[in-house]
């Protein structure tokens, strides 16, 4: 993570918990299927209302101009959350992105991963000794300075119980939970995340 990111991350952190790394997440790929992990646009945290950045608006047109143009494209079927038992072995053994309500860890987790704002922004997690902490950065691309910053969603350490490689080529993550649930992020930087949760299994072991 570049040193400047890093520096709008610890900003927002509690000054009375030692922060040991961050990292950067997305929103994983889809596979139009019902474990996929698309959060849905009611259950996204709205961040960084009010601010905006050069070509934010030049952005959103072309964005809009990119959905239009693909309407006629199928659309991803709606992601079934579910925290049924008999669902839970089925999506370990399919190896699904997501198993759990929206309202389970793994739930708020995702939603926390996949803000909504209008204006480019980077999603963070920040690592502390007690907590895992979302941190929402604006991506000014022509300067690096006075970008906003907020922090989100908190989460104890204590409640994410594994992590584990999804996939051997895309860089997503599953992160389980101790309620049982887990759901999966894309994570670019993949060497800052190994560093911190050394412990990660790698996809060839099972979803605990």
């Amino acid at each position: 993570m570049q040193s400047d990111l890093m520096t709008c991350v610890t900003s927002v952190l509690p000054r009375d918990e030692r922060f040991l790394g961050a990292f950067e997440v997305g929103r994983a790929l889809s596979d139009r299927r019902e474990d996929d992990a698309d959060v849905p646009p009611d259950r996204q945290p709205k961040v960084l209302v009010g601010r905006s950045g050069p070509g934010d608006k030049r952005r959103g047109f072309l964005s809009f101009l990119f959905e239009t143009a693909t309407l006629t494209d199928p659309k991803p079927g709606p992601v079934r959350a579910t925290d049924d038992p008999a669902d839970r072995m089925k999506r370990q053994r399919k190896n699904g992105r997501f198993f759990g309500t929206w309202d389970s860890l793994a739930g708020q987790w995702l939603a926390a991963g996949q803000p909504h704002a209008e204006t480019a922004v980077i999603s963070c997690v920040a690592l502390t000794e007690l907590h895992l902490r979302f941190v929402y950065v604006q991506n000014v691309r022509r300067s690096q300075t006075n970008r906003a910053v907020e922090a989100g969603a908190c989460f104890p350490r204590t409640a994410l119980a594994w992590t584990r490689r999804r996939n051997g080529a895309r860089k997503e993550f599953q992160f389980g939970f101790t309620d049982g649930s887990w759901g999966t992020l894309l994570v670019p930087q993949e060497r800052e995340f190994l560093t911190l949760f050394p412990g990660t299994l790698t996809h060839k072991e099972p979803i605990p």
